[in-house]
């Protein structure tokens, strides 16, 4: 009888860990991810593009960076990331001119987390064009070299850039996920059983949107998902 009982057991947690890998695996259309409609063209050739929206001014992304860098490091081979930082306010503006500024400069693998400590840890506020500036120059980064490309008519473009494609995905917050420039999503829309944000699941779903993109699954809707055509 006890043997019976533990197997009971054994198999109840086995179907509950199917069922989650099942849930993963079928991301669920209006739940967990949307479509981008119109579907905008990508630049990343034969590999699945993959954006992350994001602001440093967001204390929500930085939280979610150290998940992110750890997907990083094990992403499918044929899929290409970039980061677009967002503008929802004024405030927001400097920092992501500090994003196109340090990565014009090759500085932005040493400086990205540090820039999410300045402001969420330290609480440094780099919301203005001369508080940037000056907290860049401590970083040890050239001072007049910063503020010549910050301050440059292709660092504004770009930012506008970022501004346009944002409203042209339907970004509504911040971090979110687009897959392929057709499917966006954030880990506030993938939640567990107690209603708190998952992100192994999450990145889980993202790698199933990969595969989705990749025309390999489909996803589960309340009604039939649309497939690739």
């Amino acid at each position: 009888m006890r043997f019976l009982k533990l197997f009971g057991s054994y198999c109840l947690l086995l179907v509950m860990a199917m069922a989650g890998t099942a849930h993963a695996q079928q991301p669920v259309l209006d739940k967990d991810y949307k479509l981008i409609t119109p579907p905008q063209k990508t630049d990343s050739g034969k590999k699945v593009e993959v954006v992350e929206f994001f602001s440093y001014a967001c204390p929500h992304c930085a939280d979610f960076q150290p998940a992110l860098d750890d997907w990083l490091k094990r992403k499918p081979k044929d899929a290409d990331f970039r980061m677009v930082p967002m503008v929802f306010k004024e405030s927001w503006k400097a920092p992501a001119k500090l994003f196109y500024t340090l990565e014009a400069m090759g500085a932005l693998e040493k400086m990205h987390r540090k820039v999410y400590d300045a402001i969420h840890k330290e609480n440094q506020q780099l919301f203005t064009d001369q508080a940037v500036i000056d907290w860049a120059a401590k970083q040890g980064l050239d001072k007049a070299k910063f503020e010549q490309i910050y301050n440059s008519f292709g660092i504004d473009t770009k930012v506008q850039r970022s501004v346009t494609m944002g409203r042209a995905y339907g970004v509504q917050f911040t971090p979110a996920i687009a897959v392929g420039g057709k499917y966006w999503t954030g880990p506030s829309m993938v939640v567990n059983a107690n209603g708190n944000a998952d992100l192994p699941l999450f990145f889980n779903m993202v790698d199933q949107l990969i595969a989705m993109e990749r025309g390999k699954s489909a996803a589960t809707t309340g009604s039939p998902a649309k497939k690739k055509g």
